[in-house]
């Protein structure tokens, strides 16, 4: 019993001394850091706030800030240039403060491994000075604006770059340095950037294109049958008179030949070239500021739009894509339209005071022929040319001048499409006033056809205004042989002027 009574003794001397041991370890800890603590991974049991402090901050390393912008400029700001610094006594001070020391020995079996930010110090007041030093902040003056021609017309190009918001920047920057961050990346952040500020040559030269624009959206066409023809903002563009062209211009005399000549388009009235002209950027305008557009210049789209027209024109369309329609005038001149009347009423229409289509009335007894009606096998009587062609699985086999119907006499050949008839060797053409051998006929039109004139020796040019036939097509002997042996009944004849 005595032993027993000894160990027991001993166990509870034992417990005593360790409860003792342990309070005066928690004493101990009272006013420094307990045990197994490790703050940024700095090792501060047993010290103080400011002992940790020290060695935190000896041991604390932070180089500076890489700043990333728009077109990939980098900057970087160094920690010292800008007298970085960093305290951790008033965290670690809270640390111990809320720190149980006489808890020490959960320590024992837990982690007391801590991280703690600090508090990061720097002057503001350098940072904006290296921030500022940065050439993405350089003041930009240039334009926004730049007025260019493509094959559809002007149009405003624009250089949307985006200028650096530099107090932006300077706040991101200063949060980034106060949380130790070493890199951030402000090209893709669009909140960093502003719109540039237009110059005042910037709104001068909008002021242009507006007027520019709004002469090339223009609506203004002439229309024939399922034709149209509109004039396209390109159109515009060219008619538009520059200073390139001011001394041309200024010389342009007033023409009967060409209506337009001398005529400009100011707005909504056609002038003269104007003394009190101004040049506004590249443009010719009148002193209301309204742009030039050259009468001449328009006279010649209308022209070539109505040349298009021709019946030469369409059949060359034709032969080349099969597709073409072909207009025939029923006039003797051969024309579809008036040209002048038609340069009148489309001027008006850009002037604003007629239709924005003109629709062109065809002369009397004017058609149309689909190409397709010819096939590859047909005969074009040219009157207007004077000329005879005779296609042959659609290539040109035979061709040659001729004479038609006196047109002073009133005996003008008739347009139309017709087909040979009838085919005859050797016969007599009879009318009121005449009899006529011939050796060669090809029947077109009721009384009219090709024939041999050997009572001819001259063809072709003007001969039919004055000296023409009663109706039929007077052709040279030799050449009418050819066409009588390879032209067969039913082949197609196009009469035209």
């Amino acid at each position: 019993m005595k032993k027993r009574g000894i160990l027991y003794l001993i166990l509870a001397f034992s417990v005593c001394m360790l409860v003792a041991v342990y309070l005066m370890l928690g004493f101990y800890y009272n006013g420094t850091f307990a045990y197994g603590t490790w703050i940024n991974n700095i090792y501060c049991t047993g010290k103080t706030a400011e002992e940790a402090n020290r060695d935190l901050v000896k041991n604390s390393y932070y180089s500076g800030l890489l700043i990333t912008a728009a077109e990939g400029q980098k900057c970087f700001i160094d920690a010292n240039d800008i007298d970085f610094k960093v305290d951790y006594y008033d965290e670690l001070k809270d640390m111990l403060e809320s720190q149980n020391p006489f808890a020490w020995g959960l320590n024992l079996l837990t982690s007391r491994s801590r991280q703690i930010q600090g508090n990061p110090t720097f002057n503001e007041e350098k940072l904006g000075n290296l921030l500022a030093e940065w050439k993405i902040f350089d003041e930009d003056n240039s334009d926004c604006y730049e007025l260019k021609r493509n094959e559809e017309g002007y149009y405003l190009e624009v250089d949307d770059r985006t200028i650096p918001n530099f107090n932006k920047f300077l706040d991101c920057a200063k949060n980034a340095i106060s949380n130790k961050e070493y890199e951030i990346d402000l090209s893709q952040d669009i909140q960093f950037y502003d719109i540039r500020t237009l110059t005042e040559s910037d709104k001068e030269l909008k002021a242009v294109y507006d007027k520019v624009d709004e002469v090339q959206n223009i609506q203004a066409a002439l229309v024939i049958g399922e034709k149209k023809f509109a004039a396209a903002s390109e159109d515009f563009a060219e008619w538009m008179v520059t200073l390139d062209e001011l001394g041309e211009a200024q010389d342009e005399e007033l023409s009967e030949e060409n209506p337009g000549e001398g005529l400009f388009l100011a707005g909504n009235k056609t002038i003269q070239f104007p003394k009190d002209y101004k040049i506004e950027e590249n443009f010719v305008t009148d002193k209301d500021g309204n742009i030039l557009l050259s009468c001449s210049q328009i006279y010649d789209f209308v022209n070539g739009c109505l040349e298009e027209l021709d019946t030469n024109n369409c059949i060359e369309k034709f032969q080349k894509d099969g597709e073409a329609t072909i207009y025939v005038s029923g006039s003797k001149d051969g024309k579809l339209a008036d040209e002048k009347k038609e340069f009148e009423d489309f001027i008006n229409s850009i002037e604003g005071i007629g239709p924005s289509e003109n629709e062109i009335a065809l002369p009397n007894k004017s058609f149309t022929v689909d190409g397709n009606e010819l096939g590859d096998e047909y005969i074009l009587v040219d009157m207007g040319n004077q000329k005879l062609r005779y296609y042959k699985n659609g290539k040109l086999t035979i061709q040659y001048d001729i004479v038609t119907g006196n047109t002073s006499l009133g005996r003008g050949t008739p347009v139309g499409l017709y087909h040979v008839y009838n085919k005859r060797y050797h016969t007599i053409l009879r009318g009121v006033d005449y009899a006529s051998y011939v050796n060669y006929w090809l029947g077109v039109n009721k009384g009219i056809g090709i024939h041999d004139a050997t009572w001819r020796k001259e063809f072709g040019g003007e001969i039919y205004k004055h000296s023409g036939s009663h109706g039929c097509i007077n052709s040279p002997l030799d050449l009418m042989e050819r066409l009588y042996e390879l032209v067969d009944v039913g082949v197609p004849v196009l009469l035209y002027y």
